[in-house]
């Protein structure tokens, strides 16, 4: 009994034997994605050569594909662009205390104190800004800070003298803002080695012709890292950035 074991074991082993499963992968749809049509199908056909029944279906998935990407294409083409932002009546006055109402933020950055104020129209008419802020900082009492100032651009990678080179030569720039628009200028202030301020520091804004001045409070008492006690805290001053309220 165990000699006929013997032989008929190996053969019901072979004929049991599962058959090695081909490792080569198909194309993965990325890959389709990123070829064009005619060499998609070109390498389609290679490699169903040996399989004709399914070399007509896969050139009409991939026509398909194409048509489909071609008529997305077409759609977002189509697409209406941006609302473009309305500008105010030339003739229009100057925006005077009265007419603003203020809001403030912060953010800690790295080595700066980033401090935003929202200045909002709450009148009924549209009316100008001074595109370059004229802006100091003060304690409560009014008191001047020790810093220097120097403006930026918002939005671009200006060095920072250019910015207040074009400030100073920009001084009749200016920003239009229609009723329940806000517009925000930006303070980045480093380099704060005195002492904390007391209450926090006022923004003090000076609005174009004079007609007034905002005092804007906020509950930052020093500004940035003293990362270098020698030199001088500074504070640079952003243009003016409409945030508009759109339909």
């Amino acid at each position: 009994m165990k000699r006929i074991l013997f032989f008929i074991l190996p053969c019901i082993l072979a004929a049991c034997a599962v058959p090695p499963v081909s490792t080569t992968k198909a194309p993965t749809e990325s890959a389709f994605n990123q070829t064009k049509l005619f060499a998609i199908t070109a390498e389609a056909e290679t490699q169903t050569s040996g399989y004709p029944a399914n070399d007509a279906t896969i050139t009409a998935i991939m026509a398909t594909k194409y048509a489909g990407g071609t008529e997305m294409a077409a759609t977002m083409t189509a697409q209406p662009s941006e609302t473009p932002i309305p500008t105010i009546p030339p003739d229009s006055p100057f925006c005077r205390p009265a007419d603003l109402k203020t809001s403030f933020g912060s953010n800690a950055a790295t080595q700066q104190i980033l401090l935003g104020a929202g200045l909002t129209n709450i009148s009924n008419t549209p009316c100008f800004l001074q595109a370059w802020p004229q802006v100091v900082i003060t304690d409560q009492q009014g008191n001047l800070l020790d810093v220097d100032y120097n403006y930026f651009e918002m939005g671009t990678g200006d060095a920072s003298s250019a910015a207040t080179e074009q400030a100073g030569g920009s001084t009749s720039a200016k920003i239009g803002v229609w009723p329940g628009w806000t517009a925000w200028l930006n303070l980045a202030w480093s380099n704060w080695c005195g002492d904390p301020v007391s209450g926090g520091v006022v923004i003090r804004l000076t609005l174009i012709n004079k007609p007034g001045v905002l005092n804007i409070a906020t509950d930052i008492q020093s500004g940035g890292a003293c990362n270098a006690p020698g030199y001088r805290s500074s504070v640079g001053i952003s243009n003016i950035i409409l945030a508009p309220t759109l339909p």
